[in-house]
């Protein structure tokens, strides 16, 4: 039986100083996946530099986001639709995921009844990590924890792999790093289960860092509180299988 396919996006906003570190690591390891077929998409999340060019040199397909809304969960949500694969990788496109652990996430999504693998930089550990940010971290995680009954270890670590039909089922509308809350909150209300893998992060090799701490820390407060507000229970108490029929939502199409 042919694994599923996979679509790695990877959003980026002014990369040029990492991507081609970040896709030359990645294609490496897709040439070690020969069970499954690979694409990755890089979306241009309104670059000045030569992210994009350097992108599709290195064999990506490019989607440019010429919208006058950007931020991370904007350009996901468009790599996401545009998206051919089963399963949906995401990954960061300043060099701190290590694509070679990406076989780690799909081995977990061979049981059927996970939806979402997400890398856990506590056991893994990161180089990223200032006192302020892990405590943060450790805040937020507990919270979401105590508003989905869910507890994570890393819930807002951005190298996550999950099912394509968790997109499909559930409508998509976080602009921003809080994407990160939305795909835990709608895994839940999906039925499938998620786990962590051990996922290491590597300091930003190079290039500005686009989240603030307060910021998006208030950001994320607030979409976590949302969604525990909403709920999380599945639908029909169940525990979701992959191959169960899903229903998708009436979406309007993303404007690239």
């Amino acid at each position: 039986m042919p694994m599923p396919g996979v679509s790695v996006i990877i959003p980026a906003r002014n990369e040029a100083a990492n991507m081609a570190r970040v896709l030359e690591d990645l294609n490496a390891t897709i040439r070690s996946l020969r069970e499954h077929s690979v694409e990755v998409i890089v979306v241009d999340d309104g670059s000045t530099d030569d992210t994009a060019r350097i992108a599709e040199s290195l064999g990506a397909r490019v989607i440019r986001n010429t919208s006058r809304r950007h931020g991370k969960g904007v350009a996901l949500r468009l790599g996401f639709a545009a998206a051919s694969g089963e399963l949906l990788t995401m990954m960061d496109a300043d060099y701190s995921h290590r694509a070679e652990e990406l076989p780690r996430f799909l081995e977990a999504l061979q049981d059927p009844t996970v939806g979402l693998v997400i890398g856990s930089r506590v056991v893994g550990g990161s180089e990223e990590y200032t006192h302020i940010r892990a405590l943060g971290n450790v805040f937020l995680s507990a919270t979401l924890g105590l508003c989905t009954g869910r507890y994570l270890s890393d819930a807002l670590n951005g190298f996550k792999t999950f099912r394509r039909s968790i997109y499909d089922e559930f409508p998509f509308n976080a602009n921003n790093f809080e994407i990160e809350i939305e795909i835990v909150a709608n895994t839940l209300r999906s039925g499938y289960r998620i786990v962590e893998v051990l996922s290491h992060e590597r300091a930003r090799a190079g290039g500005e860092a686009k989240s603030r701490v307060v910021r998006h820390g208030t950001r994320f407060l607030l979409r976590i509180l949302f969604e525990g507000a909403k709920g999380v229970k599945p639908a029909h108490g169940r525990q979701r299988i992959a191959g169960d029929p899903v229903t998708a939502p009436a979406r309007v199409p993303e404007t690239p």
